[in-house]
């Protein structure tokens, strides 16, 4: 055979390959999509069958004596493929076999341009794999090898990456350098918010919320993005910056969210979109907005606490303007020692701000410094409120109870915080009674048996609340200086009596179907019933009467409430941890509360 012949008959088997090539990705990519529920694999099993085709093609002429580098790249390329094949078919052994056969074949070859996205992408998946074994160090170490190879080709390789498909393409479909660099940079990407994923499941929220900001960040500056993802994990990620008291890079996330998902929100609806494709676009891009109003509800009552807390610390005095600028915890970490001298990487020069996002008139909604008055708290409050109506919208009673409940807390919590901040306590009641008309409300039309857990907490924070109701009573009374009158008293009383009944049907929840409470209560109710008897002993000792005998039997009941703590720790002594600061005044009470009940006593002999 001359070496013409054999070049031409090279030429065929290689345009027979891509035309396969080409069939094998429209099944997996296209026609997969319409495969019937009873073999939602058709396909893709089509598909796998073309890939096997060429592997054997290409190992032929590997046998052969052929031994270039485009062939062992097109062998990693369909080892690779098969081996998301067999993922996507739910077949992880074999898919985590080819994969390791496509890495094998590029380790010594990562850094040539042709091939190079080709193991960029074999590594993500190998990571992908090995997180849904549960084995996060081994995806740990896939990814930071894709790290790795990603920078290093930036650093020291002048030439454009090929895309994963070319050795199998037509020259024809050849992409242009633009199209190949944002292939890779897209790998890239995807690298990162793996990286997010898997710090996040190994504890490390801080660098797990990094790399969630630089996958946002480069899918933002690529115009790569869902504006509907890309919003909802934008505003995720401020839940994060939340709790690390940060403010300003919360709100900032929140504003951004807002900004792009609007994108969605006015993008026009084709005309031949089906109808029922039509109402589940509507549907999705209503509940978002609604979970995107949720994140904003969750800054505004976090930073309302923040600002409670320093005020009760007396902090305020010494603390920034900005929450997060006297926070320690909001340091950058710096990424390993090794991948900064490898790679000078973009990791280090990492931007707190979306730059190219106009933000001003979203991020002036809400202040993002701390709360000194009640004008300050209300800034807050009201947007918060704007957001919890509107969400409301979307999560009504019927249909997401959970949901339409946690806003009502939600609610309940704005108008308890706002209320820190007012000085005229007669206002600060009204604003309690607002919680209890719609905490009360909510609880009257649950199923208690059905909502269990949802009806103990509503009890607990109507307890809590008439509490609170009842202790601005009384110090309004005692600023008069006086004895309270006897409307005043009547008022303290039924509050008392009011946060009482909440309370004592709290702990009665506790009990077994032939109404006995359990020996040991267990772990998720075991510190709010000890807490809420603590709670029912100061209230009794809380009522106001001029009566003798009657402050005697309320002092008793609240003897017996401090008892049922102390008898529970000392028959459950491994619980005693659990209420160990409520416990040791429940033992000073024991002792003194049988010392105020004889001096009455001794009052009533004497008249």
């Amino acid at each position: 055979m001359t070496m013409a012949s054999s070049a031409g008959s090279g030429d065929l088997q290689i345009n027979d390959m891509i035309k396969k090539y080409s069939e094998a990705r429209k099944l997996s990519d296209e026609e997969s999509k319409n495969d019937p529920e009873t073999n939602p694999y058709k396909s893709k099993y089509k598909a796998r069958e073309l890939l096997h085709e060429i592997r054997k093609e290409l190992e032929n002429s590997s046998e052969q004596g052929e031994d270039s580098k485009e062939l062992k790249f097109r062998l990693a390329l369909i080892q690779y493929q098969l081996g998301v094949n067999f993922l996507e078919t739910e077949e992880t052994s074999s898919g985590h076999e080819h994969l390791t056969k496509a890495d094998k074949i590029l380790k010594e070859y990562r850094l040539d341009s042709r091939c190079v996205t080709t193991a960029l992408n074999t590594l993500n998946q190998l990571a992908i794999l090995w997180c849904t074994r549960r084995d996060h160090s081994k995806a740990m170490e896939f990814l930071k090898e894709a790290q790795t190879v990603f920078h290093t080709f930036k650093k020291d390789v002048s030439s454009s990456p090929s895309i994963i498909h070319e050795l199998l393409l037509p020259e024809t479909d050849f992409p242009s350098d633009l199209e190949r660099e944002r292939e890779f940079e897209n790998c890239y990407t995807l690298t990162l918010y793996y990286l997010a994923q898997v710090f996040e499941k190994q504890g490390d929220k801080t660098l797990a919320a990094r790399y969630c900001h630089m996958t946002l960040q480069r899918q933002l500056s690529t115009f790569q993005y869902d504006p509907i993802d890309w919003a909802l994990n934008c505003a995720t990620l401020s839940q994060y910056y939340i709790t690390q008291d940060d403010y300003t890079k919360a709100r900032h996330c929140l504003a951004s969210a807002t900004r792009i998902f609007s994108e969605a929100e006015n993008k026009p609806i084709p005309e031949d979109m089906e109808r029922d494709d039509r109402d589940a676009r509507q549907e999705n891009i209503t509940s978002r907005k609604a979970d995107i109003n949720r994140c904003w509800i969750k800054y505004c009552i976090s930073l309302l606490q923040f600002s409670k807390e320093h005020e009760l610390n007396g902090t305020l005095e010494n603390a920034s303007s900005t929450p997060s600028a006297s926070n320690d915890r909001i340091e950058t970490p710096s990424i390993a020692e090794d991948e900064q001298t490898e790679c000078g990487t973009e990791e280090d020069k990492l931007a707190d701000r979306f730059e190219s996002l106009e933000l001003t008139s979203l991020e002036s909604q809400v202040r993002d410094e701390v709360v000194r008055t009640f004008d300050e708290a209300r800034s807050l409050f009201l947007p918060a409120q704007k957001w919890i109506n509107a969400a409301k919208e979307y999560y009504v009673i019927d249909g997401f109870v959970s949901d339409h409940i946690e806003l009502v807390k939600d609610h309940s919590q704005l108008f308890k915080l706002i209320s820190f901040f007012e000085i005229d306590f007669e206002r600060r009641c009204k604003m309690h009674k607002r919680r209890v008309d719609m905490l009360a409300d909510m609880l009257d039309g649950l199923n208690r048996q059905h909502f269990l857990t949802i009806c103990r907490q509503l009890m607990f924070e109507l307890a809590e609340t008439y509490s609170e109701m009842m202790d601005l009573k009384i110090a309004l009374a005692e600023k008069q200086r006086v004895p309270p009158t006897h409307k005043v008293a009547s008022k303290i009383n039924v509050l008392c009596k009011q946060s009482l009944t909440y309370y004592q049907d709290f702990i009665h929840s506790t009990k077994d179907h032939e109404g006995k409470l359990p020996d040991k209560f267990e772990s998720d109710v075991l510190r709010p019933v000890l807490v809420a008897y603590f709670c029912v002993g100061r209230l009794y000792s809380k009522f106001v009467t001029p009566s003798p005998p009657e402050r005697l039997d309320y002092l008793q009941l609240s003897l017996d409430s401090y008892k049922a703590i102390v008898d529970y720790c000392d028959k459950n002594p491994d619980h005693k941890d659990t209420v160990k600061d409520e416990l040791d005044l429940c033992r000073e009470m024991t002792e003194l509360i049988p010392l105020r009940m004889a001096n009455i006593r001794g009052e009533i002999q004497m008249r």
